[in-house]
């Protein structure tokens, strides 16, 4: 095996391609199989970690009214709502709704010069793993329709005409600002004032004459 040993994409997953390699590809090298025996336990190891802090994060979104509102809205969990309101710290802090995705650096920064007048990337200011939280959160809507059918129409309606990852971060500024209306009202996702104007069904394009 002077190239060594290929994964590649199997159907059945990791754990099914693993075990043909063990079964299969290390029978002429046996001296490799106790160290790919114990890089499998370390990934077991590992992934039952991760299972039990999840459940850990849950419960204790769970006990907290705070955290559980927002998880009323479609692909957020237990994590995106305690960075949420970590982030903006206090409930009245904007006058406006729009403010929320700028406080979280998922708005455009303005170039101008001369009779030059764009809109550049976002700024990425503010809390950083904020801003992760909502942008995977909306690419897990967008890309596996995780609820929000409404919100998954929104952003591939703009991924139709920007493209889908300018689509996925207006998404996420989207998911900012709701999930701020939710925790200022102290309602539920669809119950809260604001739902029906945040989120709009895309206007059809009509055909010039």
């Amino acid at each position: 095996m002077p190239f060594g040993i290929m994964f590649g994409k199997r159907v059945g997953g990791f754990r099914r391609r693993a075990k043909e390699i063990i079964e299969g590809e290390l029978a002429v090298a046996p001296e490799l199989l106790p160290i790919f025996e114990a890089l499998m336990q370390a990934r077991r190891d590992v992934l039952a970690q991760i299972a039990r802090l999840d459940c850990r994060i849950r419960a204790i979104a769970k006990r907290h009214e705070t955290v559980r509102l927002p998880m009323t809205a479609p692909g957020v969990g237990a994590i995106t709502p305690p960075a949420v309101v970590s982030a903006f710290d206090d409930a009245s802090r904007f006058r406006r709704l729009s403010s929320a995705g700028a406080w979280l650096g998922l708005t455009p920064r303005r170039y101008e010069s001369g009779k030059i007048s764009r809109n550049g990337r976002v700024s990425k200011r503010g809390d950083g793993f904020t801003r992760k939280c909502l942008y995977e959160t909306a690419n897990a809507i967008f890309c596996r329709s995780l609820g929000g059918p409404r919100l998954r129409t929104w952003a591939k309606a703009i991924a139709e005409r920007t493209g889908p990852r300018k689509a996925k971060v207006a998404l996420a500024r989207k998911l900012a600002v709701i999930l701020h209306a939710v925790w200022r009202t102290n309602t539920p996702f669809m119950e809260v004032p604001v739902y029906s104007s945040v989120i709009r069904p895309p206007i059809p394009k009509t055909s010039g004459h």
